[in-house]
């Protein structure tokens, strides 16, 4: 299996689809500044659509601090646009279908929920099992993080 990115390791290129089945790829849909870039088992998984809740609650704060979010699950297609529409437009953000697992294992991800932050140059700034920290305090966590590669971002063009 292979190894989680490292920080200031590039992204490499990641194929997904669309919950209408068109190719596209992670990359594509990146954000300018910071990306918040999560991996999830599924709608078949009770814990991770928690987490699709949580990160439209936290949204407002995610662009707040200058990033887009994008959420690769393992779903098909077509379980992924039946979730979609289920939950009407209560999701504002990126979410792309996985169904082979390829994307997952290829940042190594595996059976664990991962979280990366990646800048506009596809550089991994952070990354986290975020299984181990989706709680309220992860979401501290994360937010910093997504400032300070906000900031990094915007000192750059000065």
């Amino acid at each position: 299996m292979p190894s989680l990115p490292a920080a200031r390791q590039r992204l490499p290129e990641l194929k997904v689809l669309t919950a209408t089945g068109d190719a596209t790829s992670i990359e594509a849909h990146l954000g300018s500044q910071v990306t918040l870039l999560n991996f999830l088992h599924g709608a078949s998984c009770p814990d991770c659509v928690s987490q699709l809740y949580r990160l439209q609650r936290h949204k407002q704060e995610i662009v707040a601090a200058g990033a887009e979010i994008v959420v690769g699950t393992r779903d098909t297609p077509e379980a992924l646009a039946a979730f979609l529409l289920s939950t009407g437009r209560s999701l504002e953000y990126t979410v792309l279908a996985d169904p082979d697992g390829a994307t997952h294992r290829r940042v190594g991800a595996g059976g664990h929920t991962l979280a990366l932050v990646v800048d506009h140059r596809r550089t991994v700034r952070w990354v986290m099992h975020w299984s181990d920290r989706h709680d309220e305090s992860g979401y501290q966590m994360l937010l910093q993080v997504l400032q300070e590669a906000g900031a990094a971002r915007m000192a750059e063009k000065v």
